[in-house]
């Protein structure tokens, strides 16, 4: 544990100046939070450094590895970094993994009889995209799926809206996604399934949902294109009453990916009546 007195200090300069050093390509990215925090070091993403509030710091410093510095100092010091709370007193430096192919992103999933991915052609904004992660994380997504238009999970404002989901939940972002949506269904043998506003689809309790489901999200704006929905293989759709015209992107996610993990659970718990089950 290292005092800090003051924002000049060269040891907390990350901290100031983390976009001048992404911009350099170090990438870099910040936790904040301490339930942040403690999930990044619980993770497989290196830790560069950590700084905290002293009444938050003895608990972060049982959990950091050893060799990872902890900068300590007051609330008031650290909230003068970005002139608002949302650090909650902690933050940390995390350094970025080389983002898998989707071969290899599958790999470790491919024994799994029953697989939930979500796809994300273009999620723009940072708070819904981290819903989206925090959501798999709470419900057991295998894995998630971006275009080259979705943005960063591991933004700061992203990752502090996932709660950590995007530091736990495998993602990678498709150089290619419909070649990759092609692979997805022919070698891994999935079902796509669109997420619409269409009263033509089907209701979400009405779903048959395949063994290896990939779950479809569109643009918070426009939803999702021709382009996006001539490759799945059935649109689906949540019922609403007459006034409402539409959800939240995060809020929609959560209740498709509750209502896919609630009919799994209740027909492998009906197999394992029967002695088929393996739960």
């Amino acid at each position: 544990m290292q005092r800090i007195e003051s924002l000049d200090d060269p040891r907390v300069a990350a901290y100031r100046n983390l976009r001048e050093r992404t911009l350099r390509g170090e990438n870099l990215f910040i936790a904040e939070a301490p339930l942040v925090v403690r999930r990044l070091l619980e993770s497989q993403y290196p830790v560069e450094s950590i700084f905290a509030a002293d009444d938050v710091a003895g608990e972060l410093r049982a959990l950091a590895p050893p060799g990872i510095p902890l900068y300590v100092a007051t609330r008031p010091l650290i909230a003068q970094i970005a002139g608002f709370p949302f650090h909650r007193g902690a933050m940390a430096v995390g350094r970025r993994r080389p983002l898998p192919s989707l071969a290899a992103l599958m790999a470790p999933l491919e024994r799994k009889d029953h697989l939930t991915l979500i796809i994300c052609p273009e999620t723009t904004q940072a708070e819904n995209l981290g819903m989206v992660f925090r959501t798999s994380a709470a419900f057991g997504v295998d894995a998630v799926l971006l275009g080259q238009k979705s943005c960063d999970p591991l933004c700061r404002r992203g990752l502090r809206v996932s709660m950590g989901g995007a530091l736990t939940v495998p993602f990678t972002r498709s150089a290619d996604l419909a070649a990759d949506i092609m692979l997805l269904k022919s070698r891994w043998r999935f079902r796509l399934l669109a997420t619409v506003l269409d009263d033509t689809a089907r209701r979400l309790p009405e779903v048959a949902w395949p063994d290896r489901t990939g779950l479809m999200i569109g643009n918070e704006y426009a939803g999702l294109s021709e382009t996006w929905l001539a490759r799945c293989d059935e649109r689906i759709t949540i019922p609403m009453a007459p006034s409402a015209d539409s959800l939240n992107l995060g809020v929609a996610t959560g209740i498709f990916v509750y209502e896919r993990m609630r009919q799994r659970i209740s027909q492998e718990g009906r197999k394992d009546e029967h002695g088929t089950g393996d739960i």
